[in-house]
């Protein structure tokens, strides 16, 4: 029974102990919210490979075309009508951008879909810009046909945007009160 009680003290003072890092995240995590961007399917093709009748992502490339069937595509999903998006795939040198909200009240999660695909694009665009390595054109793409590296400003390496879909956000309250969104990006 000593034991017992020594080995549950130790673990107690184990577990008890946090690091520097561990407090902060902790501290960081404080009203965080995940938000899912899922896709009813309406096509009869698309059942094959959705079985349950959704699509867990919308595309970053053209939302539009599935923003009618997003679930919850009204649901304010960003209590703030400002934010600041991480953007850290496929990118070298990640960013984040401030988007803005058009409603008082908040992002829908519609509305949220379409800035973080307007942020993708600017991206993309700023990266043709400013590489002095162009992307070389997926017809002219040998073996895997995965997009080349640039060297932008932000230094694209993998992934064209038709290959990017977003499947779910992280949105975190910093102490500062700033809403910060982390993304979850398939290719």
């Amino acid at each position: 029974m000593k034991n017992l009680t020594v080995t549950f003290l130790l673990a107690c003072l184990i577990l008890g102990c946090k690091t520097e890092t561990e407090k902060k995240s902790e501290e960081v995590g404080k009203d965080v919210i995940e938000i899912l961007f899922q896709v009813d399917v309406t096509e009869k093709d698309d059942l094959e490979y959705f079985e349950n009748g959704i699509i867990p992502w919308v595309s970053i490339e053209n939302p539009d075309l599935e923003l009618n069937n997003l679930i919850g595509k009204d649901d304010i999903v960003v209590n703030s009508n400002k934010a600041t998006l991480i953007i850290d795939y496929p990118l070298n040198n990640p960013v984040e951008f401030t988007i803005t909200s058009d409603k008082s009240i908040g992002f829908t999660r519609k509305e949220l879909a379409q800035n973080i695909s307007i942020v993708y694009h600017k991206i993309y665009e700023v990266e043709e810009r400013t590489s002095s390595v162009k992307t070389i054109p997926i017809e002219e793409r040998e073996g895997l046909i995965n997009r080349n590296e640039t060297n932008g400003k932000y230094g694209i390496w993998g992934h064209d945007i038709g290959d990017l879909d977003l499947s779910a956000a992280v949105v975190r309250k910093m102490d500062s009160g700033e809403i910060k969104i982390e993304l979850f990006i398939e290719s």
